[in-house]
């Protein structure tokens, strides 16, 4: 009698492991960078002006460690003052040195539920470059002045500021709803919330895209205990957002006018294929609409009309695919989504290694630096960037498959999210999957002209019928239309 195999519980842990090497990630650094990245603590500078007297602070995450920026602003009669101070990598970081011939190989840090694959050694990512606080940190500081709501002018500044407190995103925004006055940070948030409310007005009135989805997060307390979370769209995370964007669009906008090449991050329109699709699927649900989908208004506009509509919520996701991918390029072309003519990425240069890039040509231009700082890695970084986003969705999948046999849930609501010769594709609701039905003999007429019986956004009722944890891949079946019952 053959002995049976005994297959090896697999846990969360084992899934992450399995998709980095299957990705072939770069791991650890070499014991010489992490040497010579210990060197340059004690690089002198003469380059930075004294900021540390502006009490600037940070907000990010709770489990964050690596501090990219921080922020301050002050708000009298009709003038408003924001300074955005950004760790000046590129100081400490030199074009072909060790470091970043190991970081442009990287392209950008790697996030996990359970670890970090920095871009950098921690000793440059967590510390070094870090803006952690009561540090002394050299820094990119955007300086923008409002006069009646309105930008006045701009200035940057090589400087070395002193986080005055890192602050989380929860923390923030309880300070700002609880009016905690005594609170010493009290003062500069209520000013940084007043700021962030011109910028989003800004926002509103030049066209940017207000998207709404539902994203899920993994609550990570070890590779057995997890769980999946809806994330909670806090108000002083779009605060952060909106500062970064600005300084975003105000250095884009410096190195396209003075004709420097660079990276730019574009986000074109979306092709007519995809807006025909589109209209397709609001068609087919027999919604009512004016506009063409051919500019940011248009979208708004239909995302109004659909938001307070429970059952038509998948038509956000369906939005959101209808959408170009954003991607680097020398060329510029804008950027759809934002509403935002001249965009670059420069808010996050400790993990994003076109950041550092766009880093170098703004000293090399602004501070009339004479050192060849440009590099065409565009090619390398956008593939970099979509092996992180599909190895995040291949973790998900398989993170909550392996959730899904510990639940033992065996109904679920969802909404058809693709309709198919040979099946259905249908998107949980309450969960971070899809999985395919394949259709039974009865389920389908071929002919669309018969009025088929399925349409995607259909809200429907189904049970996993086969869940493989080893791919993620998941079969349902008993699918009902919501009016139907098991």
């Amino acid at each position: 009698m053959r002995k049976k195999i005994k297959r090896k519980v697999i846990k969360l842990n084992d899934i992450i492991e399995e998709e980095i090497k299957q990705s072939s990630l770069r791991q650890g650094f070499s014991k010489s960078l992490i040497k010579y990245s210990k060197t340059l603590i004690n690089k002198e500078t003469n380059q930075h002006k004294d900021f540390t007297n502006v009490p600037f602070i940070t907000i990010d995450g709770e489990d964050s460690k690596d501090f990219d920026d921080a922020v301050w602003a002050e708000m009298k009669d009709n003038k408003t003052k924001v300074m955005i101070a950004i760790a000046d990598v590129s100081y400490y970081v030199q074009q072909d040195d060790p470091l970043d011939i190991e970081a442009k190989k990287r392209g950008n840090s790697f996030y996990f539920p359970d670890r970090v694959i920095p871009m950098f050694p921690f000793e440059i990512s967590n510390d070094l470059c870090s803006l952690v606080p009561n540090k002394k940190r050299k820094c990119i500081i955007v300086e923008v002045n409002f006069i009646n709501k309105k930008i006045k002018d701009f200035k940057i500044h090589r400087g070395i500021i002193k986080s005055f407190g890192r602050l989380t995103y929860e923390e923030v925004e309880k300070i700002y709803n609880k009016k905690e006055t005594r609170n010493k940070y009290f003062k500069l948030i209520c000013d940084l919330f007043g700021t962030y409310d011109l910028l989003k007005k800004m926002s509103e009135e030049r066209g940017k895209i207000i998207f709404n989805s539902n994203e899920f997060k993994i609550n990570f307390k070890s590779s057995e205990d997890f769980e999946f979370l809806k994330t909670k769209r806090l108000e002083s995370y779009s605060l952060i957002e909106e500062f970064m964007v600005l300084a975003n669009s105000i250095i884009g906008n410096f190195l396209k006018r003075n004709k420097v090449r660079s990276l730019f991050r574009n986000h074109e329109k979306p092709p007519n294929e995809k807006i025909s699709n589109l209209k397709k699927i609001v068609d087919d649900n027999n919604i009512k609409y004016s506009s063409n989908f051919q500019n940011q208004s248009d979208f708004n506009t239909f995302i109004k009309k659909i938001e307070k509509n429970q059952e038509l919520s998948f038509l956000n996701e369906v939005l959101l695919r209808s959408q170009s991918k954003a991607y680097y390029n020398e060329k510029n072309k804008g950027h759809f989504g934002l509403s935002i003519d001249d965009y670059v990425h420069f808010t996050s240069p400790i993990r994003r290694y076109s950041d550092l890039v766009v880093h170098r040509n703004l000293i090399s231009a602004y501070f009339k630096n004479k050192l060849k700082t440009y590099i065409d890695v565009s090619d390398h970084l956008n593939l970099q960037e979509k092996k992180a986003d599909m190895m995040e969705r291949k973790i998900m999948e398989r993170a909550c498959s392996l959730y899904l046999k510990k639940i033992k849930k065996f109904d679920f609501l969802g909404f058809i999210d693709g309709v198919e010769s040979f099946g259905i594709f249908i998107k949980a609701i309450d969960y971070p999957f899809s999985g395919l039905a394949r259709y039974r003999r009865n389920d389908y007429e071929f002919d669309r002209s018969r009025n088929p019986k399925y349409k995607i956004g259909q809200l429907v009722r189904f049970r996993i019928k086969k869940n493989n944890i080893y791919n993620g891949k998941i079969l349902l079946d008993r699918v009902r239309i919501m009016n139907e019952s098991f």
